[in-house]
């Protein structure tokens, strides 16, 4: 469906000044907790260190600038809103999207499902080589919606929407702006999109690509996939790694499983599953109860802060991961609306057992490709990719990242890899399936 001009329009970031203003005068009246216990703590088991938050706080008043970083966004992604009604003709809501095209006509749609907390600027270190790569190399049209709420996204009209109400959001924009079939990347909280998109569209979603560490999994069953189970056990107990390889598996993805549950770390879970014992950030279990966590967070933007870079920590294990001014970059999505409706979400979501299995266990014949990068060691790989084509969705292509630093958040920290993949994936994809082949349905009518 060709978008309308009336339904798709530019979009400028501009705040209000008497906003800025009023985010200034709160962070000069911070009080900030004080004990012998908060200035140093390299593992932050208690959360953010002093030590670490107090010198952010200190840049963002004295040196950090909106409007400066206002103006790099608006001139390096292409925004726009649109309408989209994606419960019913009630639910309409205003979609802040960017929309960056490549020059060549018939590119493959990428539809870019962001985490938290980066939000639609975590693609901004990818998004270049993905619509301009070098000569010969398959291009992208990208497109990175904000979520209902987040961002300069309105909040959706209907509380109980969750990620199947989002996921088809972000299908009607992909017909609005004359996307017949596209493919999809996420992690965290955006894989989850993409499994609702693999679920619920597969007839316009034609693949997805996420990156390790992936949600928790369990071996494949005997009785439920047998010859996923047989191919496990064979390269648990395989004499070589090259029978191991023949399986599926990498003498990694089998270390440390003497019995059938983990015993190495978990990985970052996703925002969704935070709660009293997962410490996926709220770590109080408020996650039921957004709107207790949302007084403080609507009203301290350092509380926001804190919030923010303790997530980014959990993720990668390393504070320096994002810069100050990032930190405060992904605040800021947060901030300027409040991070009421995000966590009015995360609630939903966790709240409807349906969607929460549908996510993690239903099944979806759309491919699946993933990339595997070194994990820090407190955080883990997560489950071996094997283990998505027994649960989730066909695994034809896989990619594995032995050497380069450790990333936890690899569309940060190893964005040219990540871009590299997306790439090779999507020429499988092509290859398996004409009606991702630009111009044979890939490609866009008209759009934004």
């Amino acid at each position: 469906m060709p978008a309308d001009d009336e339904d798709v329009k530019p979009y400028r970031l501009h705040v209000s000044s008497r906003y800025l203003d009023l985010t200034q005068k709160k962070l000069a009246l911070t009080r900030m907790p004080h004990g012998p216990d908060m200035i140093e703590d390299p593992t932050w088991l208690e959360g953010i260190p002093r030590g670490v938050l107090e010198p952010t706080v200190d840049y963002w008043l004295e040196h950090y600038n909106w409007r400066d970083r206002e103006a790099h966004f608006n001139t390096v992604l292409p925004q726009f809103r649109a309408v989209i009604s994606p419960s019913s003709p009630n639910s309409a809501l205003r979609l802040h999207f960017v929309h960056k095209r490549c020059a060549t006509p018939n590119a493959i749609p990428l539809l870019y499902c962001h985490s938290w907390p980066g939000g639609f600027l975590e693609v901004i270190k990818i998004i270049d080589d993905l619509v301009a790569p070098s000569e010969g190399d398959l291009a992208f049209d990208v497109v990175v919606p904000s979520m209902p709420g987040c961002g300069f996204s309105d909040a959706s009209p209907v509380a109980t929407m969750g990620m199947k109400g989002v996921a088809e959001g972000f299908d009607q924009l992909m017909q609005k702006l004359g996307y017949g079939s596209y493919m999809a990347h996420g992690t965290g909280w955006g894989f989850d999109i993409c499994r609702m998109l693999a679920i619920h569209h597969p007839s316009r979603c034609l693949a997805v690509h996420t990156v390790t560490p992936l949600p928790e999994l369990r071996p494949p069953s005997l009785r439920r996939r047998p010859w996923q189970s047989l191919r496990y056990l064979i390269a648990r107990y395989a004499p070589s790694p090259t029978l191991q390889r023949r399986m599926g598996y990498e003498a990694q993805d089998v270390a440390g499983w003497p019995g059938r549950r983990r015993r190495r770390p978990p990985p970052p879970p996703s925002i969704l599953d935070a709660g009293p014992r997962s410490g996926g950030g709220l770590g109080t279990g408020l996650d039921a109860k957004p709107s207790t966590l949302a007084y403080a967070l609507c009203d301290s933007p350092v509380g926001l802060l804190a919030w923010t870079r303790d997530a980014l920590f959990q993720r990668t294990r390393q504070p320096e991961a994002a810069s100050m001014q990032e930190a405060i970059d992904f605040t800021m999505l947060a901030w300027l609306p409040g991070p009421q409706m995000p966590l009015r979400y995360m609630a939903a979501s966790a709240a409807d057992p349906l969607e929460m299995r549908d996510a993690r266990e239903r099944w979806s014949p759309t491919p699946l490709g993933v990339s595997v990068f070194p994990a820090p060691a407190t955080v883990g790989a997560g489950p071996p990719p094997a283990w998505a084509a027994a649960h989730w969705q066909p695994l034809v292509w896989t990619a594995r990242h032995h050497d380069g630093p450790q990333a936890g958040w690899p569309v940060w920290q190893r964005p040219a890899e990540v871009a590299r993949d997306l790439r090779a994936f999507a020429a499988v994809v092509v290859a398996r399936d004409p009606r991702l082949r630009p111009g044979q349905g890939g490609g866009r009518e008209r759009v934004a």
